[in-house]
């Protein structure tokens, strides 16, 4: 993978494939960088459900703590 682009999720900068639609995010509880697919909405703002870290389980919400 290529992450050539950056996106801010949550405020915090990510690193960001475009081709295949990865960024790179960590998880709020054990920071873990997690692959996570997200996609630029129709507005130009990254969309994502959410994710379950890798490492401790924790769901990551799209939504700022």
């Amino acid at each position: 993978m290529a992450f050539t682009q950056t996106l801010i999720l949550c405020g915090v900068e990510c690193d960001y494939d475009p081709e295949n639609h990865i960024a790179l995010i960590y998880c709020a509880n054990c920071s873990e960088r997690n692959e996570v697919e997200v996609w630029i909405g129709d507005d130009g703002e990254p969309e994502y459900a959410g994710f379950v870290c890798e490492k401790c389980g924790a769901f990551n919400s799209p939504e700022p703590a």
